[in-house]
Formats: structure tokens, sequence, C-alpha cells
């Protein structure tokens, strides 16, 4: 994320916290540790925050001529050294020494320190007790915080929960090494311990308060640093000794860990949010802070979220917990204080709760995205698939909860091949570990069923390698045929890359072995309506890459005296015979399919590792150094091309498969297997797209009510709301694009529409519902004097429709001036004014002192104000109602736009597809033309098949038939006549498209 406005002051000077910094917060599960820095104007905080962030450009920086940065803003990355973890840095506005806010400082100083697990304090020239001195701001810290409740608030024990003080002192003198820290240690602690560390002074708070307190001194930049932009100076060109110093303060921030929420700070982004808003309401009302009770108050709201199934109704906005205790007890103004002191308190609490979208976005610099954690590993091999004693296969449930969590695209290299041959040590090499996969060192095979491997991919840093260790085929002891051909098939379906594993020769013996190639027809179809000879040319698009291993190669690759590759010496083993007599096509039957199912073949060979036999069968315990030089080098080879060039899973169609879908489609391959009928590659990818749509639709809903719930009701306005739901939908259908894939009838996209729309009108009526209560509360409370004088009977005397004018207006004026009252406040009163028209006659009926003729103009008056009350009414209402129609066509063009994005990576990915099988498949037509011309001819046309398909791929005519089921979807999901204008207009989109 870009750097963000967290907390700010109005003009009035209250408190404000951005809306969407604070759901944003609430997304990162990830433990945090924070570090907040505070300093007076012009020290170059936020570019010392920049460089602990490690970016060039991160938070606005106070240039010469330009504004300084207000308020608190925040920014959130990776940890750069706790795997797991964020790093979530608070640059606060600088204070002014001489002439600054001092409650707006200190407000902003407590809530830094109050949030972070280290806070840095930043002053410029030299490290002097007069520096410290000027942070006056801390003689309020124990005033406005404590411990607990029954604590002294000058002796209060809350060092226990203050985070580590560091002081940076800029543009120091270069004669200081940065390895002199005995020196800083000794300056520190003279500072410290001067007459002016006095308990009640700065430094004696300082001392008292922090038990943790570090100097750091750090040089200028580079010559002229505060005559230039920064951001225009590259590193090439920072001083030597600044950088050194840097990385120092860098590694003493790191290596502090975050704390945890029963020590005294946060562990996540959700608890730093609710402990951000119970500390700025209590600041803002004037309360003090105690610390045991608003961290038992977010171990409740923690304790809340991880159940297992969250009530999807729980109020997780503390600002609304906030405001209905507020609500429930102003009104009975129990301490007789009247309206002006209730008044008062309530506006402090609105204007602080009260933020208008508007000024949120304004305030971010930047979209906020979901931060992914990293890439998923495991430290063991475990089983994945295993069979029974009646020879059953079964998934794993343990393996299946592993998968579930990896989030993450997936590359998955499983190898199969005779039992003993030594495939366990390559995929324990491709892991990157001496062990791992049982290898076993007699002639019993060790490997059962199929194990896996999940390790972060050593290349692709967002992708997860997931290794796949298959059982022995031709096991004498099994003697059963059709388990091996299922584990080869399941190795086939479930991988990126397949690797074929074999000792000596590629030769007819070896080939004879592979005889489980040639019945993968009968094991495995693309398409439940196609036959067995139509299916298999097929198999190229779906199938992963191939590489054969040749173990204990002892062979010159040489043919016809002249040395050949690898991939020569395997092609030339596939060579096809001429001929159809039976023998010829017994020779040509596994050959032809290993080149019709895996057109991407790649072949390597390896020498023995070792001469001694004693050594092969303890292989695993042996270093690098103990093996043969050639065979090591071949080793790194064939593991370099593996990662180089293995690609993620795919489904049919090319959505990329993540851990979560490879589990659920190891699950419905073993299912279907134990059934008895023939796994489907097309079935199975419409019951995992039934089954991941359905979530993403969930999830997404979810995720947009999450947001939404995050909203302070009421707002001031119907574009307020608008505007804020407008964002939460589009994350949302964002959220359900991302995962969901072949939702071709647009079915489950419609369900989702219907699904926010029903939320949205929730919460809009929930909207109308909270303004209403709080204007009528409002309402009741500015005319309680009036019906009181009402009940007694005061305004119906001579002179009485005067007074009664005149106090009924300086109702209305105190009702008007009163803030966040929300989008019902001109309907509430004009219900009230209604109802006090009719009193207001009766009053003017009875005043002795009007004429008939002053009576008679009053009555008119009367009847031009309500009919201005109820104009104005009328106007909002319209107003609004076409604020609604406008923003179902913002809703409808939203789900057009991510649907067409997603339409087109979609036909990418297809296009990919259809390329590298036709590039793959005129290699091999080139093979054939010469020797045998019919089969080239039928290779021809599967050629020229799937050059019509990829010409159908590139119109854009699958686009308008999407566009048009959406706009038919519109058309009943949207209601009135505006849902119908939406399916015209998306007809005529679909004919431009």
């Amino acid at each position: 994320m870009e750097a963000t406005c967290l907390i700010e002051f109005t003009s009035s000077g209250t408190l404000n916290i951005n809306q969407t910094a604070l759901c944003f917060l609430k997304t990162v599960q990830q433990p945090l540790q924070v570090v907040s820095i505070f300093g007076p104007k012009g020290t170059g905080k936020s570019f010392l925050m920049n460089k602990i962030a490690g970016i060039p450009r991160g938070f606005p920086l106070s240039l010469p001529g330009c504004p300084h940065v207000e308020g608190m803003w925040m920014l959130c990355l990776p940890h750069p050294s706790l795997n797991g973890h964020h790093l979530l840095l608070l640059d606060v506005e600088g204070f002014d020494p001489e002439q600054g806010d001092k409650r707006k400082e200190t407000t902003l100083f407590i809530l830094a320190v109050l949030l972070s697990n280290v806070f840095i304090y930043n002053t410029q020239g030299e490290a002097t007790g007069e520096e410290l001195q000027k942070l006056i701001h801390i003689k309020e810290l124990p005033h406005l915080v404590n411990a607990t409740s029954n604590e002294d608030p000058y002796i209060a024990f809350l060092s226990d929960h203050l985070p580590d003080f560091v002081w940076c002192v800029r543009d120091a003198a270069l004669e200081l090494e940065v390895e002199e820290t005995m020196a800083l240690e000794n300056c520190i602690e003279d500072i410290l311990m001067t007459d002016n560390g006095a308990d009640d002074s700065p430094v004696g708070l300082i001392n008292k308060l922090f038990s943790h307190i570090n100097l750091f001194e750090i040089c200028e930049p580079f010559p002229g640093f505060r005559n230039l932009n920064p951001e225009l100076v590259p590193d090439t060109q920072l001083r030597f000794i600044f950088k050194k110093q840097i990385q120092k303060l860098q590694q003493f921030i790191f290596d502090r860990r975050p704390t945890t929420m029963n020590d005294r700070r946060n562990s996540n982004g959700q608890i730093l949010a609710s402990l951000m808003v119970s500390f700025t309401n209590k600041l803002s009302s004037g309360d003090i802070v105690i610390l045991k009770e608003v961290f038992e108050q977010g171990i409740i709201e923690e304790e809340r979220k991880h159940l297992d199934y969250p009530d999807r109704n729980f109020q997780i906005n503390t600002f609304k917990n906030e405001d209905e205790r507020t609500c429930t007890l102003l009104p009975s103004d129990q301490d007789g204080t009247g309206l002006s002191n209730w008044e008062t308190g309530y506006q402090r609490k609105e204007e602080f709760n009260c933020m208008e979208s508007s000024h949120h976005s304004s305030k971010v610099r930047g979209s906020l995205t979901n931060i992914s954690s990293a890439p998923f590993s495991m430290e063991n091999p475990i089983c994945l698939i295993d069979s029974d004693s009646s020879g059953e296969l079964h998934v794993n449930q343990e393996a299946l909860k592993i998968l579930l969590e990896v989030q993450h695209p997936v590359v998955v290299v499983a190898i199969v091949g005779l039992y003993r041959t030594g495939k366990s040590y390559l995929m324990n090499k491709l892991a990157g570990k001496q062990k791992g996969f049982s290898m076993g060192s007699t002639v019993e095979s060790h490997t059962k069923g199929i194990w896996m491997w999940c390790v972060p991919h050593p290349l692709k840093h967002d992708h997860t390698l997931i290794l796949l260790d298959t059982e022995g085929l031709g096991d004498v002891e099994k003697g059963d045929d059709k388990h091996d051909c299922w584990i080869f098939a399941l190795a086939v379906l479930l991988s990126s890359m397949f690797v074929y594993n074999s000792l000596g020769t590629i030769d007819q013996n070896a080939l004879d072995k592979l005889h489980y190639v040639t019945e993968l027809t009968e094991h495995i179809k693309v398409k439940s309506s196609l036959n067995n000879e139509s299916d298999s040319c097929l198999f190229a698009r779906f199938f992963p890459a191939f590489i054969w291993t040749v173990r204990d190669f002892s062979l010159k690759l040489k043919w016809k005296k002249q040395l050949i590759t690898e991939d020569e010496y395997l092609e030339h083993a596939l060579k096809l015979r001429p001929g159809s007599s039976k023998k010829v096509q017994d020779y040509n039957s596994t050959r032809e399919c290993i080149r019709n199912y895996f057109p991407s073949r790649k072949c390597f060979v390896f020498e023995r590792p070792t001469s001694k036999t004693e050594e092969l069968q303890n292989l695993e315990e042996l270093t690098e150094d103990c093996l043969e030089p050639v065979f090591v080098k071949q080793v790194q080879t064939f593991c370099q091309h593996v990662f180089e060039t293995s690609k993620a899973k795919t489904l049919q169609g090319g959505h990329t498969v993540t851990g979560r879908l490879l589990g659920n489609l190891a699950v419905t391959y073993v299912d279907t297997i134990r059934t008895g009928t023939i796994p489907c590659l097309e079935n199975a990818v419409l019951l995992l797209s039934q089954t991941e749509n359905s979530v993403a639709v969930k999830q997404a809903v979810e995720h947009y009510e999450m947001k939404m719930k995050c909203m302070i009701l009421p707002t001031d306005t119907i574009g307020n709301f608008l505007e804020l739901h407008a964002v939460c939908e589009k994350e949302a259908i964002q959220i359900f694009m991302n995962r969901s894939f072949k939702d071709d009838e647009r079915k489950h996209q419609q369900q989702l529409m219907n699904m926010i729309k029903q939320s949205f009108e929730r919460f809009h009526q929930k909207n109308e519902k909270e303004s209403t209560d709080r204007c009528t509360t409002v309402i009741v409370h500015v005319s309680q004097e009036l019906e009181d004088q009402m009940t007694e009977g005061y305004y119906f005397k001579p002179g009485g429709y005067s007074c009664f004018r005149k106090d009924l207006m300086d109702i209305v004026e105190a009702y008007k001036a009163f803030p966040g009252k929300g989008i019902k406040a001109d309907e509430v009163l004009k219900a009230f004014m209604q109802e006090k028209e009719v009193i207001a006659r009766a009053v003017l009926q009875t005043d002795v002192t009007c004429t008939e003729k002053e009576k008679q103009i009053e009555d008119e008056r009367l009847k031009r104000e309500a009919a201005e009350l109820q104009r104005i009414a009328m106007e909002k209402k319209s107003a609004d109602v076409q604020q609604m129609v406008l923003n179902q066509q913002k809703s409808y063009e939203e789900n057009v736009r991510q649907l067409k994005i997603k339409l087109e990576e979609d036909r990418r990915s297809l296009l990919e597809e259809l390329e590298r099988v036709i590039d793959q498949k005129l290699k091999e037509q080139a093979l054939l033309k010469d020797e045998f011309h019919e089969k080239a001819e039928k290779l021809e046309a599967q050629i020229l098949s799937l050059q019509k398909e990829k010409k159908a791929a590139k119109s854009t005519s699958f686009l308008s038939i999407a566009i048009n089921a959406l706009g038919i979807i519109a058309s009943l999901v949207l209601p009135g006549p505006e849902g119908k204008i939406i399916g015209v207009g998306a007809k005529i989109l679909s004919q431009i498209v």
C-alpha cells in the first residue's frame, strides 16, 4: 500500500480517523510491529521513516514552500526480517516548540506512544538535555493514561505498557563513528541523570516512564540536504556513514519483536484498529485511558473474531458501540447541566465520529490492496494419497488440511517410475534437502501411495512448489497392475511437470515398462461426450510437461558417429516404425502415446553417483563431495531446468490452481476412482467451479459486509453512503473475480449481485433508522423546554404567540446546527413542524393581542412554511432517488468492467495454451510428414481444428455474449425501469464490442 492518512484534526479541533485506512487495518491478520515517529517540525521525520521502510517514496515529505504533513499517516508493508509479520510505520505531524497547538500535539504524541512497539523521538542538531526538554507533551501522559483504574496517575506503572524509546539526533557531527556505541550510551545516561531530569520534567518523565531508552546519532544524508528534494537524490550520493547509521537503526528496530495483546500491544491489524478507536474516543471525550480495560476489550473482540463461524450480524465496529452507549446515556441529562453542556459533549463526539467519505478519499494517496502471506513451507513430506488393505485409494485428511492453507499458485512436480530407481533422491534435491522423501537401501519398495512436500518455489517467490513422490511401479510383492495404473494416472492429473524415472537406457525394454501411458485413455477422459479415440488428441492441451530421467546411464550420446543431445536421444528412441503389422503397432504404441499426450518433452541422463555399492545404499547420507562431480552437475542442471521452466498448475481453460484447489482436485479424482468410474477432466473442473464459485460469492459478500460495518452511521448524505458502498462493492467484485472460474452463464455473478443488493438495502435501511433515531433524540431534547411550557399553558396568554414563535425558531436553529444527524434530518424536522403547526394555530387564535388581519397573515405564513418544508423534503427525496438510480448504473458498469478484465485474462490463457499445443503439433507434423503421410494428414486436421479454435478465441464475440447475459441478469436484479434500461444498454454495448 501507499502512505495513507490515518488520523487528522478538523478545523474545529476534533479528531477524525480515516475510515478507509481503518477498514484496511482490519484486513491485516498477520502480527504487526508498529514503529511511530514524533518530533519538531523540519527535522526530517518522513525521510527517515522512508529509509527505515527501505523505499525511496513512501510518506510525503514536508519540503520548503510546501504544506507540511498533518495528523498521523501510516504505511504498511511486509516485515523485512520476520516471516509472516508486517511492519506498520506511523509518521506523526511535527510539533512547534514555541507556537504549536499543544492540545493537538499532545494527543498525537500519546496516540503514537500507545500504538507503537518502537517510539522514535526525532530531533536535529546535538544530543543535549535541552532537546529532550522540548518534549513537554510527555507531562500530560501520566494525567491522561493509567495502567489500571485504581492507580495514582503520577506513579502509575506505565513503563510495563510503553514501547522502546529511541532518540534519533539528526545532522549529527561526522566525527562520531558508527561503531562507537559506548559513547552514545554514556551520553544518554549523562543527560538522563542531570539536574534537568527532575521527576516532573520531560527528561525525568522519559527516564521514569520508558524502560528502554536508546540514542542514535545520524549525520546529514548529503551536503545541502535541507535545500534539495531528498526524493530526487539517488542512494549513490548519500554519505556512506549515513547509510551505515540507517542500517544500524534498522537492525535495532527490526530485532524488536512485536508484543502480544496480553503483554502490552496489539498482535494484528484487527486489534490495532480496535485499540486506536478506543484510545481516540477516550482522548476526544477527555476521559482517562485505562489500559487494562482497553486491552481486555480488545481481547474480547479478538476471541469473537476467531470463532469457527462468526456471527455475520456481530458489530465489529467500535465506533458504533461507542455511539450506542452515547445515545443511551445522553438524553437523560442526569447531571442536570442542561442542554448547552450536553450539546457540547455530544458535538465533540459527533464531530469525531462523522467523517465524509469524500474527505477520506482526498487523504488516500493510493489504493489499498490486500497483502498476501509468504509461500507455504513444510519441514517434512506427508502422505497425500494412500490405499487401505482392500486396495481402495484415500486422500489423507492431514495433507488435505495443509493444502487448504496454501493460497498461492502451485507448481506441481510429480515423479513416477519403477521401484528402487532413485526417484526420492531427485525429489529431495528439488526440495533443497539432503533427506525428506524416504529412499531405502533394500530391494523393498519404500514409498507407498503418493507423498507430498510443499516448499517455497526458489525462483517464483509468490508460488509454492509441491513435490509428489509416487509409489514405485512394478513391485513384485504388490502384483496389482491396476493400482499402478491409477497411481500413474493421478500423478499425470495432479502435476504441471511429470517426471518419468528409469534405469540404464531408453530401449524397447524401458518403453515396455512404460505401458501405463498407453492405458491413460482407459483411466482418464477429457470430455464426457467424446469417445476414447477422439478424446486422446485433446490430452496434449491439458497434460503436464514431460521429463524422462535416465539413471545410471553409461553410454556415449552418439548417433551415427555424431554427438547428439539428451533430447535428441529421447526423440530418436521415440521414432516410429513404418508399417501396419501387429508387431509394428505394438512397437509404436507406447511411442505414439508419449508423442501425442506429451508434446513438450525433455530428457536428462545421469551417470552413477558413485562406483561403490555400499555408498549407493546410503546415498542420502553422502555429501556432494563424496559423489561423482559429473553426477552432481547433472543433478544441478536437472533442478535448474525444473525451477526455470515449470509452470503453475492450471485447469482446463487456464485457471491457475492454488493448494486449496489441488486438494479438491485430488479428492474429486480419488472419489471418482473409488466409485469405479473414469475421472473426466471436464466434469472435475465443472464440479470444482461450482464449489469455488459458491465460496467466491460467500467470501465477496462477507468482505462487503465487513467493510460496510466499518462505516460510521448515520452518514451525513446519501452520497457519502453510496460512495463508501461503491468502494466496498468494487473490492467484493474483485474478490469474486479472482477466485471464480467457468461461471459461463454468470449464475454466480448474478447471485453475488443479488446478495450485495440485499445487503446494501439492509445497510441503507439501517442508515435511515440510525438517522431517524438520532434526529428524534435531538429534536426531543432541544424542544423539551417548549414541551414543558406548552404543558403548563405558558403560551396561552396575551402575546403568547410571539413567544411561541420565537422559541420554535430557536429550536429549529439549534436542531439545524446540530451535527451528525444524517439523511433523515429534513424529514424529521418536517414532521416536527407539522405537529407544532396545529399548536401554533391554536396559540395564535387565543392570542388577544393579534388582530384578525395579523392572524390571517400569520396563518398564511404557516402554510407557506409548511409548504416550503414539504418542498425541501420532496426535492431531497427526489435527489436521493436519482442518486440511487445512478448508483445502480455504476454498480452494473463496475460488474461489466471487471468481467471484461477477467474474460480478457481467460482469453490470454486460452490462447497461450492453444499456441503451445499448435507449436508442438507442427513440430510433430514435420517429423511425420515424410515417413507417415497418413498420420501427418490426421495431425494436419488436428492443427486446423486448433487454429480454428484459436481464431474464435481471438474474436470479441464471447465478450458480447457474456455482457449481454450480464445485462439480462441486471434487468432481473435491479428494480424498476432502471434495470430494464441497463438491460437494453447491455445489448447495445454487446453489439459495439
